[in-house]
C-alpha cells in the first residue's frame, strides 16, 4: 500500500471558539492519517521521526467534510517519507486545505528501529532531503538550552503525559503532541498580540528522543518574528523525568500565526524588536526562513490540487 484516504467531520468540539477546525486538531489528524499509512507500511508500530512542513492553507468549519490523502513518497532501511493533503469537501467540490511532509520510522517492541520491507524506493531528490533531516537533528541537538533564557516575550507550558495521550508501547502520539503545542503557542501568540489568532502552519520538526507515558513535558514558547499581521512562535519541547530530574530536548520547531479580529480579518500586532544578540540572530533566522516557506508554500499549492 503506497497510498490510503482517510475521512473527517467536523463536530463543535473540534473547532474554536470562533467557529474554526483547530490548528492542532487540523494537524493531528494530519499526522493521524500519515501513521496509518505508515503502520500498513510497516505492519507494526512506527514513531514520528521528522516533520518538514505543515501549511493550513484553508480552514474547516462545522459540518464540512475533510478528507485526507497520505501518499508514500520514498522509503529507506527503516523510515518512510509520506505527503499527506487535506482536502475541504465543499458540496460537489473539493478545495485544498493543508499540505505537509513528514517521515516515520518503523520500531520494535523496544522502540528500536527495526527493518522496512517495501518496494517502495528513493531518489536523488528524497535522499536531499533526508540528508538535510540528519543535518537539522545534529545542529539542534547541539543546543539543549533553555529558549526562553535572552527572549523578550515567551512562556512556560508544562504538563504530566497520561496513557490517554500516548501509544500502547508506551510513548507520546505525535498528534497528541502537536496539538499540545498548538495550543501552548497559540497562548504565547494571543497573549503578545492581545487578540485572537488562527494557525498558519508549522515549520521543520525533527524529534531526538521519545517523550514516555509518565514524563512531564515542558513546552517553552516564544516570539521569534513579527511581521504586520503575522508572528512566528519558536518553541523547544523537553521531556522530564521527575524522579530523577533528568531533563531531554525532543525537539525545536516554530509556528505561525495570523492575528485576527472580531470579524476574522487581519489585525496589525506590535512589532518585536530584538533586544540581545541571540533574539537578534535568531529573528534573522526566521525572517530567511518564513521567506522560503512561503515561497515553498505558493510553489506547492500550484502543484497540489484536490480535482
Amino acid at each position: 500500500m503506497r497510498r490510503l484516504e482517510t475521512y473527517y467531520s467536523v463536530f463543535p468540539w473540534h473547532v474554536n471558539h470562533f467557529g474554526s477546525l483547530h490548528g492542532g486538531i487540523y494537524m493531528s489528524w494530519i499526522i493521524d492519517a500519515g501513521g496509518l499509512l505508515m503502520s500498513a507500511l510497516s505492519k507494526g508500530n512506527y514513531l514520528l521521526a521528522s516533520v518538514d512542513y505543515i501549511y493550513l492553507i484553508r480552514p474547516a468549519r462545522i459540518g464540512d467534510l475533510v478528507r485526507i490523502e497520505a501518499t508514500a513518497t520514498a522509503a529507506w532501511n527503516s523510515s518512510a517519507e509520506i505527503k499527506v493533503k487535506a482536502c475541504i469537501k465543499k458540496g460537489d467540490k473539493e478545495e485544498l486545505g493543508a499540505l505537509s511532509l513528514m517521515t516515520y520510522v518503523a520500531v520494535d517492541e523496544h522502540n528500536r528501529p527495526r527493518r522496512l520491507v517495501t518496494d517502495i524506493s528513493h531518489n536523488e531528490e528524497a535522499d536531499k532531503r533526508r540528508e538535510a533531516r540528519l543535518e537539522r537533528k545534529i545542529k539542534d541537538s547541539q543546543d539543549p538550552s533553555d529558549l526562553l533564557d535572552g527572549m523578550s516575550f515567551g512562556k512556560y507550558y508544562v504538563r504530566t503525559i497520561y496513557p490517554e495521550h500516548g501509544f500502547s508501547n508506551g510513548i507520546l502520539y505525535a498528534g497528541k503532541m502537536y496539538q499540545m503545542l498548538d495550543e501552548a503557542l497559540a497562548i504565547v501568540a494571543k497573549l503578545y498580540t492581545k487578540g485572537n489568532v488562527f494557525t498558519a502552519g508549522a515549520g521543520y520538526a525533527d524529534f531526538m528522543t521519545p517523550v514516555r507515558i509518565g514524563d512531564i513535558l515542558e513546552i517553552q514558547g516564544a516570539i521569534e518574528y513579527t511581521g504586520t499581521t503575522s508572528l512566528d512562535v519558536g518553541a523547544k519541547v523537553f521531556a522530564i523525568n521527575h524522579f530523577t530530574g533528568e531533563k531531554r530536548l525532543v525537539t525545536r520547531t516554530v509556528f505561525s500565526f495570523v492575528a485576527i479580529d472580531e470579524k476574522g480579518n487581519p489585525r496589525p500586532i506590535p512589532k518585536l524588536t530584538p533586544a540581545t544578540e541571540k533574539e537578534k540572530r535568531i529573528f534573522e533566522e526566521r525572517e530567511k526562513e518564513r521567506k522560503s516557506r512561503i515561497a515553498l508554500s505558493k510553489e506547492l499549492q500550484k502543484i497540489e490540487t484536490c480535482e
